[in-house]
């Protein structure tokens, strides 16, 4: 296997797309999508639980007051009250950017690694239009800061150290400094997120196990890393806080099991799994128009990771609800399997995986500009809309004010109505953020509004 990650694309594409033109294309698309994310970021607007978050502070008596009474993600929970409590809005936007296409490069490189293959750019690109155009819930897991710190970065984190866990595999014995770097990523990697930190560590004991067999070794450091994520899936798991926040949930976890084993394979566990119907047509095309992979190991590992995409949904029969931000991890699994594929199939250097790939990303490029535009359009809507709240808050603090009634946000249209960023409303976060001592309301409108036109009436 190469044991570089350097760029790299087939000789065969040149009868299609000569290498300087497929550059700069690959140039363009990338300044557009950099500039397009930082762009909606830096339009998000605190909300939901930005603001409870951005209460809870970094002080470690509200970390551990959190841990033990509502929530395990320590790393999640901390990032986000940092980022919210600490960063300026042009930072959040430039942090929370480089996390997603990190996010991005590592999925795309760990399938290439797998695969044993350099990292392709066209499929680098393929990942993210795929990522953004399939995502169950872009809005709540990338777009909005709290949603973008529990499954964004919890997600660059799990899937990074799995692309180190592999590298040193392939490659041997890491330096001192890499080492003790890697132990503190597997921590964060183990305590990022339940469902996906469990699976991940045991797909990665897998390959040492695997790595075993065929070698008769494995280093020391491998076994420390495996240990330092298990720790860290054990502080997520055995949090105490999770089982203040399972009493939430009673009347579920009242029901016989069997019922709930039923509801949840029944009804959500097929819903789960079609959300990610955009990655599953482009494999089952890629099947028939091209071919099956070319050896034992590289299916072997593409079905590995279809399989963790499953379990990933699967083992949600043990939470009492499932947000389709919650699909998430699944989808990740899904992106690594499909990036093993087509780098497989590139190699075999087919004219038809050419032909199939350069459709795929015009038509992904095509309906990503679409979704892009009209996000940007929404996104910036919804931060004139902000002004105007931030207006009246003012107002009633200034003038002492018993009750305010806020407009709600109005979205202007998206591709999906997932695009968006959460909504819930909490009061009593949102007063003390804005140390108000008003009672605070929402009412609904039905058009969009700006500091110049003002708020809708009341109903």
């Amino acid at each position: 296997m190469s044991s570089t990650l350097f760029f790299a694309e087939p000789r065969s594409v040149q009868p299609w797309l000569s290498r300087r033109s497929g550059a700069w294309a690959f140039l363009l698309f990338a300044v557009l999508a950099l500039g397009a994310s930082w762009a909606i970021y830096w339009l998000t607007p605190m909300s939901s639980d930005d603001f409870s978050y951005a209460n809870k502070g970094i002080a470690w008596a509200s970390i551990k007051h959190h841990y033990l009474n509502w929530s395990g993600r320590l790393v999640s929970d901390t990032i986000s009250s940092g980022m919210l409590s600490l960063a300026p809005g042009w930072l959040k936007a430039t942090l929370n950017t480089v996390a997603l296409f990190g996010l991005i490069t590592v999925l795309a490189a760990l399938g290439a690694r797998l695969a044993g293959q350099v990292l392709r750019p066209s499929l680098l690109v393929l990942v993210f239009m795929l990522y953004w155009l399939v995502n169950p819930d872009l809005g709540q897991t990338t777009f909005w800061l709290v949603g973008a710190t529990n499954y964004l970065w919890p997600n660059l984190f799990n899937f990074g150290f799995a692309l180190a866990f592999v590298w040193y595999l392939q490659k041997g014995r890491p330096s001192v400094i890499a080492g003790l770097a890697l132990c503190v990523l597997a921590l964060l990697a183990g305590c990022s997120n339940e469902n996906t930190g469990i699976i991940s560590w045991c797909l990665l004991a897998y390959l040492g196990f695997r790595h075993i067999q065929r070698t008769g070794s494995l280093s020391r450091w491998h076994l420390v890393w495996l240990l330092c994520m298990g720790l860290g899936v054990t502080v997520l798991v055995l949090a105490p806080g999770n089982q203040v926040r399972s009493e939430v949930f009673a009347h579920w976890y009242e029901q016989p099991l069997l019922w709930r084993i039923g509801e949840h394979f029944g009804r959500r566990f097929p819903d789960a799994v079609l959300r990610y119907w955009g990655v599953i047509l482009v494999m089952l095309v890629w099947r028939f128009a091209v071919g099956p992979a070319s050896s034992a190991p590289v299916r072997r590992a593409i079905f590995l990771l279809i399989g963790a995409s499953l379990l990933a949904n699967a083992i949600l029969v043990l939470a009492p609800n499932i947000p389709k931000r919650a699909l998430n991890g699944g989808l990740m699994y899904l992106l690594v399997a499909l990036s093993i594929y087509g780098h497989d199939l590139l190699a075999q250097r087919s004219v038809q995986m050419q032909r199939c790939l350069l459709v795929m990303l015009g038509a992904g490029c095509s309906i990503w500009l679409l979704s892009s535009t009209l996000m940007l359009r929404s996104y910036h809507a919804a931060w004139q809309q902000d002004k105007v709240r931030l207006a009246l808050l003012t107002d009633a603090r200034k003038n002492h004010r018993q009750h305010v009634d806020l407009p709600k946000y109005f979205f202007l249209p998206t591709l999906r109505s997932r695009d968006r960023f959460d909504t819930h409303f909490n009061r009593k976060a949102m007063a003390d953020y804005h140390r108000c001592k008003a009672v605070i309301n929402e009412y609904a409108v039905s058009r969009h509004y700006d500091l110049e036109s003002g708020a809708p009436a009341k109903p």
